[in-house]
């Protein structure tokens, strides 16, 4: 009982059962009153009958078979009691009770399971209802004689009536077995449309592979709550396959950025050996390309913890313009050297944050903006002005900027300029962004180059 269309039949069917169960007893119960009351009404016909039989010629004169009655075609045999005023049996249809008190021989529900006998003021109360005689149910009912102390007790047994059951739920059951029939199969057929998609879906996932072409039989998205999984799987499949195309880019990049150092070092290790450079000069530019494939190892790692998301980062309150002077101070050097002028402006703000991850963002930022700008770069700080926004940092250059198809790739891993220059400085920052719950953007800045902007959502 494990595929869902078993569990869906099960419950179907348990419904069914349970829906059929509650409909034979409701219909009986049904039945059962309309018979119980058809037969009282019949009862009180027949002993007003009785009662006029008996003040025109006494009681010889009353014979049962005239106190029989039709039901739905059945005919129902009744008999009687005459009963004095003291409640004692003076004349029959049945043999061998004359001269006993009917209290005595009758019993009559009290309560859901106790069956008492009753009192001759309960006997003289009650007109009709349903009594226990020699261990059978019936139904009876009482008439006065007028202008005499005796009382008629007309009774019929329950078990004839009840025999009135049989051809009803024949037909009745017969009826609900043709009904759960066609149920079942309009449910199997029901089912079988639901379950075909879904079966089509999961060959399709088991086939799934990330550098292969989707099957042309490949289910397609709806509306309904199925279609809805398959439109999901299909953006799944196509987020899937663009992080395979975006590793597989990933490898051919890295691949190419270590070769060239590697190059390099190798062919100058060549040259020193054919002495076609001196020793100092090769060693000279061994050193600066071994540096670079450290920094470029060093980078792959962070980029490599950073998307891992298992590292935790503690969260310390600073000062976010001294963050951003640090940032400035550390880079002041390089920014020296190019007459590139370098500040900090906006509010002082005092922010809970991942210090050391913040800190290598801003100054990831700082040295692409140094290495792109053409006389200044500025940082501006603001408080947010919305509820959502906490703060906001700007990193401005005056350089050449970007354009809107460069702005949106500029994040990529190893994205390479218009200028040939390669990194991932800029994918780092996208993903510390990311971890902290804040936006990375790029668009035009107001000094004429690129502005990237950091936006810190309330968390």
């Amino acid at each position: 009982m494990r595929t869902m269309r078993a569990k869906i039949l099960l419950s179907l069917s348990i419904a069914m059962l349970i829906t059929v169960c509650i409909t034979v007893v409701l219909f009986i119960r049904l039945i059962d009153d309309l018979l119980v009351n058809q037969a009282k009404s019949k009862l009180h016909e027949q002993a007003r009958k009785a009662v006029h039989i008996m003040s025109d010629g006494g009681f010889d004169r009353l014979d049962n078979a005239e106190l029989n009655y039709v039901i739905k075609g059945m005919l129902l045999s009744a008999d009687y009691f005459i009963l004095s005023t003291d409640n004692r049996i003076i004349d029959s249809s049945v043999s061998g009770v004359e001269g006993k008190k009917i209290e005595s021989l009758l019993l009559i529900r009290q309560g859901f399971f106790a069956s008492v006998h009753p009192s001759a003021h309960d006997l003289a109360s009650v007109h009709e209802g349903v009594a226990v005689f020699q261990g059978k149910k019936i139904l009876f009912t009482n008439e006065e004689l007028p202008g005499q102390p005796f009382r008629i007790f007309v009774y019929s047994p329950l078990s004839s009536l009840r025999a009135l059951y049989v051809p009803l739920m024949r037909t009745t059951i017969l009826s609900i077995v043709a009904s759960f029939l066609v149920i079942l199969v309009i449910g199997l057929m029901v089912v079988s449309r639901l379950v075909r998609p879904l079966k089509r879906l999961k060959e399709a996932v088991g086939n799934y592979e990330p550098n292969q072409p989707q099957d042309s039989d490949f289910p397609q998205a709806d509306k309904s709550e199925i279609g809805e999984l398959i439109g999901t799987f299909h953006s799944m499949s196509a987020r899937i396959q663009q992080h395979h195309n975006g590793q597989i880019e990933f490898l051919q990049n890295v691949s190419h950025e270590l070769r060239t150092p590697l190059m390099s070092i190798q062919g100058y290790v060549y040259a020193i050996q054919d002495q076609v450079v001196s020793q100092d000069e090769g060693l000279g530019i061994i050193k600066v390309q071994s540096q670079r494939l450290i920094d470029m190892v060093e980078k792959l790692l962070q980029l490599s913890r950073l998307e891992a998301l298992n590292e935790e980062w503690p969260v310390s309150l600073i000062d976010l313009g001294s963050m951003a002077e640090d940032a400035v101070h550390l880079l002041m050097p390089v920014a020296a050297e190019r007459s590139i002028s370098l500040r900090v402006e906006g509010e002082g703000l005092h922010v809970a944050v991942p210090a050391e991850q913040l800190f290598r963002m801003i100054l990831n930022l700082l040295q692409n903006a140094v290495r792109h700008t053409s006389t200044e770069v500025v940082i501006h700080l603001e408080a947010g002005t919305t509820p959502e926004v906490v703060w906001v940092m700007h990193v401005d250059d005056d350089g050449e900027g970007l354009t809107e198809q460069e702005a949106a790739e500029v994040f990529g891993r190893f994205y390479t300029g218009s200028n040939g220059v390669t990194g991932l400085g800029l994918a780092i920052c996208r993903q510390i962004a990311s971890r902290l719950g804040g936006e990375l953007s790029c668009t035009r800045s107001p000094l004429g180059g690129a502005r990237f902007s950091y936006i810190q959502h309330m968390l």
